[in-house]
């Protein structure tokens, strides 16, 4: 009996004896814990940030498609298959983005393939198109506010 009573004593001894090494790491794992969290939470706002002004560019050559295939005459410019790799680099880009983009982009999608072959010769195509780009840019720029 007398040994249990050592052994709590002994038990409680060396709690206290230990106390700073005990609260040194969970202050250690409490702080690798939050540098993860941290870290992957930076690498994801990065990777929605590149992506993000990747398809704002992208989003700025398809407009630039879309005005010259409706206004410019020179027909080397005008090259509406070139706007679907446009418009499918956008929607795989958006996969990292949000929500909200993503739909924006299966619209921008959905435009396109019912509106690129008259584009260049109806104002009503080429509006719908560009309303689609004006509506993903929003989004796009949305989402890049939001990030930490």
């Amino acid at each position: 009996m007398n040994s249990k009573a050592n052994s709590k004593i002994s038990i409680s001894a060396q709690l206290k004896n230990n106390a700073i090494a005990l609260i040194s790491i969970v202050i250690a794992i409490s702080s690798l814990s939050y540098n993860t969290w941290r870290n992957e939470l930076t690498e994801h706002n990065r990777n929605v940030r590149t992506s993000s002004f990747e398809i704002l560019m992208s989003l700025a050559q398809l407009q630039l498609l879309v005005d010259y295939a409706y206004y410019e005459e020179n027909e080397d410019k005008k090259d509406p298959i070139k706007g679907w790799s446009y418009v499918l680099y956008i929607q795989d880009l958006t996969q990292t983005a949000s929500l909200q983009t993503q739909k924006s982009a299966n619209n921008l999608h959905s435009v396109w393939n019912d509106n690129w072959q008259q584009m260049d010769q109806n104002k009503v195509n080429s509006d719908n198109i560009l309303t689609a780009i004006a509506s993903l840019r929003s989004d796009v720029l949305t989402t890049l506010q939001t990030l930490d």
